[in-house]
C-alpha cells in the first residue's frame, strides 16, 4: 500500500460537530492551573522539520530486539506469523514485521488528525480563555505530530487507511453537541490510549527515527490527558442522571472501541488470514495482555479522578476487564498539577488506592512492607480466576529484596526466596521501579516494556503480578 498524492472526495469525512463557537469576552476569569500548563507547552514546542533526524535509514522490517524480554516464553507468539509459518521464512517474516509497522504507524497519524479536529472544536466552543488558550496550543501540537508520522510513512512507502473501530471513535467524539464529551472523548479516552501506546516507544519500535518521534509526541500527549483532567474536574459531580447516564453510555462504548483499536485487520487481510481465528489468538496472546493493561493503565484512573467511575460504568469495566486500573494514578496528579489533598480526591474505600495516595511523595520502599498490606487488603475473590503462578521477585538497591510470591487461584501468598527458591517466572528490578509501581505512578506492563524490569521465563505468569498490584 502506498501513500496517495492525490485529495479527492472519497478522501474526506465530513462531520457535523454538533454545536455553536463560543466567544468570551470576559479575559479576567481565568483558571491558575491551565494558565501553568499553557506555559509549559509553549515553552515545550518542536519542530518536525528540524528536530528530527531525517537522514537516519530505516528498515521497516526489522524485528525489533528487546533485551527485557530476551529470556522471556511467549508461548505461540504472534497469530500473523503462525499462521503465515513467518518464524521460519526470514523473507515473509520480514514483510509480516513491515506491514504491521507501517498500519500501527498509520493509526498513530489518523488517531493525531482526530485529536487535531477534535481539540479545535474544543477550543471554538470553550467557555473560558484559558481552555481556549491550551487548546489552541494543542491544535498546533497536533498538526506536527500528523506532520511527523505523514512523513515517516512517507519515508518507508507503507501506508494504511484509518481503522474501522478508530474512524466510529473518532465520528462519535466528533459529533456530541455538548462540547463536554469531545472532551471527555479526545482528552481522557483518546488521548489517554495515545499516551500509552506512545509510551512503548523505543522499546518495541525498530529504528531510532520513529522512536523519536514518538517520545516527542508522547511528551506533548502527557500534557493533553492532564488538561482534560483539569478542565473537566468538577464537571460531573452534580449532573442531572439523565445527562450523567449519557456520559455513562457514551464511556462504556468508547472503551469497548478502544479495546479493538489496535488490532491489526487490514494487515491480516492483506496476508489473507482468517480474521476470525486471527482475532481469538490475538485477544489471548500475552503480549496483547501487558498492552492493554498499558492502556486502561491511563485511561481508568483519569475516569476515577472525574468521577465517572459510577455503579454502571464499574459493571461494564469489570466485564471488560478493566476495573483493575482503577488504581494507578491520574494524570494531572502524575503531572504534578495538584495538591496532596485533591490528588486523593475520589480515591473512594477501596484501600488499595488509599495505600497509594499515602506514597504520593515516597521515592524508595522495601517490598516487604507492601507485600504485607496486600496480603491483608487483597480481594481474593478476585484470583480466583488467575491461573496460579509462582514468581520470583527481585529488587535490588535494598536490603531483603528478593521474595517468591504465589499470586491466584482465590489467594495470595509470600515468602522469602532463597538461591534454590523455584519459580515460574522471574522479575527483574530496581527499588525506584518497585516503588513507582506500588505507588501507582506507572503499571508493571508499562515499566517492563519500557525496560526497567527485566522477565525470565513464562510471561503469562508474570501478569498475574499486575492483577496483584
Amino acid at each position: 500500500m502506498g501513500v496517495t498524492d492525490t485529495v479527492t472526495a472519497s478522501n474526506i469525512d465530513h462531520v457535523d460537530m454538533g454545536l455553536p463557537a463560543a466567544f468570551v469576552w470576559d479575559y479576567d476569569a481565568r483558571r491558575p492551573r491551565l494558565g501553568r500548563l499553557y506555559e509549559k507547552s509553549k515553552v515545550s514546542q518542536w519542530n518536525a522539520a528540524t528536530d528530527v533526524d531525517w537522514s537516519i535509514d530505516v528498515d521497516p522490517g526489522a524485528v525489533p530486539k528487546i533485551a527485557q524480554f530476551a529470556d522471556v516464553d511467549w508461548g505461540d507468539g504472534d497469530p500473523m506469523i503462525a499462521a503465515l509459518g513467518a518464524r521460519d521464512n526470514p523473507d515473509l517474516l520480514r514483510d509480516v514485521v513491515a506491514q504491521n509497522h507501517g498500519w500501527l504507524i498509520s493509526q498513530f497519524m489518523h488517531g493525531e488528525q482526530g485529536a487535531l479536529v477534535a481539540t479545535a472544536k474544543i477550543c471554538a466552543a470553550a467557555e473560558s480563555i484559558d481552555d481556549k488558550y491550551y487548546a489552541a496550543a494543542q491544535v498546533a501540537d497536533e498538526a506536527r505530530h500528523v506532520e511527523a508520522y505523514q512523513r515517516y510513512l512517507d519515508k518507508i512507502g507503507i501506508a494504511y487507511p484509518v481503522s474501522t473501530p478508530l474512524h466510529t471513535l473518532l465520528d462519535e467524539v466528533m459529533g456530541h453537541r455538548h462540547v463536554d464529551l469531545t472532551f471527555l472523548g479526545m482528552q481522557i479516552l483518546v488521548e489517554g490510549v495515545a499516551l500509552a501506546a506512545f509510551s512503548l516507544g523505543g522499546a518495541v519500535l525498530a529504528n531510532p527515527l520513529i522512536a523519536n518521534i514518538t517520545e516527542l509526541v508522547r511528551r506533548d500527549e502527557a500534557r493533553h490527558v492532564a488538561f482534560g483532567v483539569l478542565s473537566l474536574s468538577g464537571r460531573y459531580d452534580d449532573m442531572d442522571p439523565v445527562d450523567l447516564a449519557e456520559r455513562e453510555d457514551f464511556v462504556l462504548e468508547a472503551c469497548a472501541l478502544m479495546r479493538d483499536r489496535f488490532q491489526p485487520t487490514q494487515v491480516w487481510e492483506h496476508f489473507g488470514i482468517d480474521v476470525a481465528e486471527a482475532t481469538k489468538r490475538f485477544e489471548q496472546g500475552p503480549d496483547m495482555q501487558a498492552f492493554r493493561a498499558l492502556l486502561f493503565s491511563k485511561v481508568v484512573p483519569n475516569l476515577r479522578k472525574l468521577g465517572l467511575l459510577t455503579p454502571k460504568v464499574r459493571e461494564g469495566f469489570e466485564q471488560l476487564g478493566i476495573l483493575k486500573y482503577e488504581r494507578y494514578i491520574d494524570s494531572a496528579t502524575e503531572a504534578g498539577e495538584l495538591d496532596p489533598d485533591e490528588a486523593a480526591a475520589n480515591t473512594g474505600d477501596d484501600p488499595v488506592v488509599q495505600f497509594r495516595a499515602q506514597l504520593a511523595g515516597v521515592e524508595r520502599i522495601a517490598p516487604e512492607p507492601v507485600l504485607m498490606v496486600l496480603a491483608g487488603v487483597v480481594d481474593k475473590a478476585a484470583l480466583t480466576e488467575i491461573e496460579p503462578a509462582r514468581i520470583r521477585l527481585n529488587v535490588t538497591g535494598v536490603d531483603d529484596g528478593e521474595w517468591l510470591l504465589a499470586i491466584g487461584g482465590g489467594d495470595f501468598s509470600y515468602e522469602k526466596a532463597g538461591p534454590a527458591t523455584s519459580a515460574d517466572v522471574t522479575v527483574d528490578m530496581d527499588v525506584s521501579t518497585w516503588t513507582d509501581i506500588v505507588a501507582g505512578r506507572v503499571s508493571a506492563p508499562a515499566a517492563a516494556i519500557d525496560g526497567k524490569i527485566m522477565i525470565a521465563g513464562d510471561i503469562m505468569k508474570a501478569l498475574a503480578l499486575d492483577s496483584l498490584l
